[in-house]
Order: structure tokens, then sequence, then C-alpha cells
């Protein structure tokens, strides 16, 4: 439940002494990559590389503290939003932090303030908005002296992780809530001019609201009224109630049994349906921006085997957040499957040989070589595709994406 703040305003908080950030950050900055499509099933292929490089030389400070490697999103402006991964987090964790930054500046069609985020992503880049991903776990005092905002290796996961299919609260994975934090101070616009002041207000005002009937800012211990009065003095308490209910839309705390609500019992829904029923106006709030289900390309962990799903299934856990996904991809070698859900999924093996089951709605298998490189025979409801990334087996998949080409199947 950290966010950014200027560092003489965090060292103020902290009492403690810290150095000032990079000044490389005051200066101009250009953006070390291209803006790709990521509706584009190209895309998927093309960032299988050079999405994480090593921390351009001018970044110095950052290199001293052990930050080795840098993404960026750029935005339309074509300026970068930054992100600093320091030795000890993975590749695997830094793509998908990426990837979910990504996924909160894509547009949502039709709605009130996120129908075209442009002015969002361009004041974050203009706000030179930074995201940290320091290695190990947040300590109090202890934290890199960078005007940035962390999100820590321990409190990341990744798709098709242990953390992720165990649901380890001892690892929570914060990494919506963090990044969500960092698009509402530099780009919705909180203490740093943003372009939304007017959806800002209207969090500012539904969340202490959410106080005062209590749906949010439960004082499940103690701590929780001085964390709130803490939260009113800083003026971020819209920041920490938008997040909450984030958090339980997109199925993060759907599993969670030890109390009721979500947030550890701070916020009053568990999950979507009892946002519906219980909190509307704060779902009226997320809905307002971001969309209902996620579209970002969900990498898995590369350890992964078994079968992954993104239909929901009580008996598993983990479903409860993978439902909401539509684009799925498996990494490394180790021979593994996926299931899609009603929704028009994009899917993609890795090298083993895969079962794809596309489940309902019109479902993409994405490969990355040419259609020659391949042999595709069908035999009843069943497809086989036989290449340079193995055997895969496919049902209920409409149609196969080549490097060259689109196949349709008839099934």
């Amino acid at each position: 439940m950290r966010r950014a703040r200027s560092i003489a305003c965090l060292c103020g908080l902290l009492g403690i002494g810290c150095s000032e950030p990079d000044s490389s950050s005051k200066a101009p900055i250009a953006a070390e990559s291209e803006m790709l499509n990521p509706s584009d099933p190209a895309t998927s292929c093309a960032e299988d590389s050079g999405v994480i490089m090593a921390t351009p030389e001018r970044y110095e400070r950052y290199r001293e503290w052990g930050f080795n490697r840098y993404a960026e999103v750029v935005a339309p402006n074509g300026k970068p939003i930054r992100i600093f991964v320091q030795e000890g987090v993975t590749n695997h964790q830094a793509h998908r932090a990426r990837n979910v930054l990504r996924f909160f500046l894509s547009d949502f069609a039709g709605s009130q303030y996120g129908a075209d985020k442009s002015a969002v992503a361009n004041a974050m880049a203009d706000n030179q908005a930074a995201l940290m991903l320091p290695a190990g776990a947040h300590e109090e005092g202890n934290e890199p002296p960078f005007d940035a905002q962390p999100l820590y290796a321990a409190e990341m996961t990744v798709e098709g992780g242990p953390w992720y299919r165990n649901n380890n609260w001892e690892h929570r994975d914060a990494t919506f809530e963090e990044i969500f934090h960092l698009v509402h101070d530099a780009g919705i616009g909180t203490h740093m001019h943003g372009a939304l002041p007017d959806f800002q207000t209207a969090l500012r005002a539904e969340a202490e609201a959410a106080i005062g009937d209590g749906r949010w800012g439960i004082p499940v211990d103690s701590g929780v009224t001085d964390w709130i009065e803490e939260l009113r003095r800083e003026d971020s308490l819209a920041q920490e109630y938008i997040a909450s209910v984030i958090d339980s839309y997109y199925g993060y705390w759907g599993a969670f049994d030890d109390a009721p609500g979500g947030m550890w019992g701070i916020y009053i829904a568990k999950n979507r349906a009892e946002i519906e029923a219980l909190d509307p106006a704060g779902l009226a709030l997320l809905e307002a921006f971001l969309p209902s289900m996620v579209d970002y390309e969900a990498r898995l962990d590369e350890r992964f085997t078994g079968t992954f799903s993104l239909a929901f299934d009580p008996s598993e856990p983990y479903t409860h957040k993978s439902q909401y996904l539509i684009n799925a991809t498996l990494t490394g070698s180790n021979a593994a499957n996926l299931t899609g859900n009603a929704f028009d999924n994009r899917l993609r093996g890795n090298t083993a040989d895969n079962t794809i089951d596309g489940g309902q709605g019109t479902d993409t298998v994405i490969y990355c070589h040419p259609a020659a490189d391949y042999t595709i025979t069908t035999v009843e409801d069943w497809t086989t595709v036989t290449g340079p990334d193995g055997t895969d087996r496919l049902f209920d998949i409409e149609r196969i994406w080549f490097h060259d080409g689109e196949v349709v199947l008839t099934q």
C-alpha cells in the first residue's frame, strides 16, 4: 500500500537521511524502444526479446543501486514511462509489470474517463513517472532513494507461478495495486498535474463516503484507523480506495477465506459479485476507466507444467484471477497446456508439445514462423500443428495466426 512520494517528503516521514534522486531524471528523456500495438498478434512474437534491456548508462545512480535492467512503455507523445529492474527480480516479473502498466493505459471504448487514455499516458511521461522493481521485500527505512513507485519482488507473481496458483497471502500479488498508484498519481493526477481532475475529484469524494458508510477502511485492527488518518493527511484516500476495488474486481481476493471482504477485510467486497451488491458506486467509478476483462498477454512462468485455465473452476482457486484473462502464452520448454474461456482468446504454446483448447468464443493460436514451416492436419474435432515449436493439438480453435498470414479453421 505504498505510493511514490517526493524524496524530501518520504525521508521526512521516515526520519532518515536519503540521497537526492538521480539527477538525470530531470533532463529531457528519450525513449529506448518503439511503441507496439498490443492487440496485434505479431506483438507477442516481437516481444519475446528486447523488452527487458540493460539499464542505459545515463541512469548511473540506478545502476549503482543494482538496477541493472530497464523497460518502458512509450506514451503517444513519444516519451517513456520508465521501469527500473533490480538484480534479483526476474525478467518474467519485469515483463509482467510492463504489461500491466500498458493494460491500465489502453483505451476502453465507450467509457466515461478511459475511452482515450493518451492524455493520461502523456501526463505520466511528462511527469517523468517511473516504476522501480527492487529485489526482496520492503524494509522500512531501506528503500532505494529514487522518486519512483516501488513494487518489490516479494509482492509480484507471474501467471502460472507457485505464488499465483497457490494464492500465497504472505506474498500477496500487489502488482495491480502499486502500478495503478503510479497511473493514478502521475497520470490521472493527484499531487502531480494529471489529465483527469474530474475523475480524481469523484474518487476522492467516494473514498470519504466509503469510509463513512463502512464499505472501506473497515477497522479490522487498530492500525487501520491510524493508516486512514495518515492517508487523509497525505490526501491519498482516493488512491488506496480505488486500488482496493480494482484488486477485488479482477479476482485477487476471491480465494481469500481468512476474513470477509477483500484487502484483509479492510474493503467490504471480496469479488466482483460482492462489489456489484455492496459497493455499486465503486464499481461505477472503476468501470468508468477500466474494462471488465484483462487483455494484456499473460506470459506464464517457464516452470509451469499441467493445464492453465482461463475459465473459472471452483476447485482451482487461482482461476478467481485467471478467469478475467483473455490472452495467455506458455514460455520455456516444459510440456504444458492451455484452456480458454468464453471470450475471444489469443493463445500461444511454447517449444514443447502442447494441447490448446480454446473453449467458447472465436479463438486464435499464434505461431511466430511462416506457415510453410508447419504441417496442419485436422481429424474430426482436433487439429494438429507440427513445426519448429513442437507438435500441438488444438481443439475449439477458429484461427491460426502465422508470421505471414492467418488460417481459418472449419470445425
